[in-house]
């Protein structure tokens, strides 16, 4: 289990290097920089806590952040620090159960080689500490490097957790099971999911079939392999309360028509990270091959993609096949399923358990695969720049020949 303090917050995840491949531009201001770095604590309890006066450490920096009065988080809430907000850019949105501060720094905390994350409750006196590409574990009660003015009689809640090795522009995520972290593609302050929208209509040998009408064993079509039998499939309902609390729950709306050649057939609604295929010469410039997936929250930027909070109850459908696929969804071009690290997080344990079964792997091994993605992930802000460019230059992204 997780190291805590107050008797439930601990570290939940921290994005050490936001420059790299990937570049993750924490407060939207156009730039991935150092100070896009940050750490986030999580609520594991079932009760709501005050975190205030909580106090971020770190061996060069020192105390560099005090959660302020009245940081109250509530069950699953989090809190997120970033290290700067840099000029033009603001914090990330939250939800009422979420908080984000800025350090106020004007450069990095972390050490992109090797640090440790120390969070200090000075009421109880106590501390829990993270480490991240084979840091050796700090004692900041010793006052050294760094430490100067930490409390002396402090004492460690745990035996400090070990983050593993990050990837540039990624960050390091705890896992559903909260005794483990994992990288993602893509950093992600709150929790996802990767699925349909109820009602969403497939094409499937035997015509278009709405997603909750699939069953394990039912050919859907797929574009590399033609029909292929459903894996698994699962829902998880939201209420329009719950989607209010964490806005990230919300779903894309793309209006039909809206990404070209009539495509999508009628209005799709899918999780924000649900990825669709983009296709045409630009995304061949910028990524060297002609049909790429980028995730729905990314076209946003284009007229008729909008974000929906709902009225009334939606339910997300999960539909996996024995491969990652590209589907066609109301004829959109659309990913099945991906078991990347960051769908793992957001399928309950029950559902991973069903889903080792299915597969023949131990829970361990399914934990630590990395499938082979269908297309190329387009992420970040290369995603959103390949969108920009779609949509100055006036050009279709979906229904275009591989070769256009």
């Amino acid at each position: 289990m997780a190291d805590t303090l107050l008797g439930g917050i601990a570290i939940n995840e921290v994005l050490v290097d936001p420059n790299g491949a990937l570049n993750f531009d924490t407060d939207g201001n156009g730039v991935a920089e150092a100070t896009d770095e940050f750490v986030e604590l999580v609520n594991t309890s079932s009760s709501a806590i005050d975190i205030s006066g909580l106090e971020l450490w770190d061996a060069g920096a020192g105390n560099y952040f005090t959660f302020p009065p009245g940081t109250v988080l509530q069950p699953g809430g989090h809190a997120l620090v970033q290290t700067g907000v840099g000029a033009g850019g603001s914090l990330p949105a939250t939800g009422p159960d979420d908080w984000a501060f800025d350090a106020g720094r004007g450069t990095a905390v972390f050490n992109n080689t090797g640090d440790n994350i120390i969070v200090y409750d000075p009421a109880n006196d106590e501390y829990i500490a993270a480490t991240y590409n084979g840091d050796t574990p700090d004692d900041p009660t010793a006052g050294a490097a760094g430490y100067s003015g930490f409390s002396a009689t402090a004492t460690q809640s745990g035996s400090g957790e070990d983050m593993g090795n990050d990837t540039d522009g990624e960050s390091l995520q705890r896992g559903w099971n909260l005794s483990e972290f994992f990288t993602s593609g893509e950093p992600t302050p709150a929790d996802t999911n990767i699925c349909f929208l109820g009602g969403t209509l497939f094409d499937t040998p035997t015509g278009p079939r709405a997603v909750e009408d699939l069953a394990p064993g039912d050919l859907i079509n797929t574009l590399d392999h033609g029909p292929q039998p459903v894996t698994w499939v699962y829902a998880q309902p939201w209420t329009p309360q719950q989607v209010a609390q964490r806005p990230t729950r919300a779903p894309v709306v793309i209006a039909q028509g809206a990404l070209g050649n009539g495509l999508p057939r009628r209005a799709l609604r899918v999780s924000q990270h649900h990825r669709i295929m983009v296709q045409g010469p630009i995304a061949a410039r910028m990524f060297g091959a002609s049909e790429v997936l980028v995730a729905a929250k990314h076209l946003t930027a284009l007229p008729g993609v909008t974000i929906e909070l709902p009225k009334r109850e939606i339910a997300y459908h999960h539909v996996m096949l024995g491969a990652h696929q590209v589907l066609l969804a109301e004829g959109l071009p659309a990913e099945s399923l991906y078991l990347g690290r960051e769908t793992i997080r957001a399928i309950p344990q029950e559902g991973l358990r069903e889903i080792s079964a299915l597969l023949g792997l131990s829970l361990p091994a399914l934990l630590t695969q990395t499938p082979r993605p269908a297309r190329q992930f387009a992420r970040g802000h290369r995603a959103r720049s390949l969108i920009e460019r779609h949509s100055k230059n006036a050009k279709p992204l979906a229904g275009q020949s591989s070769a256009a």
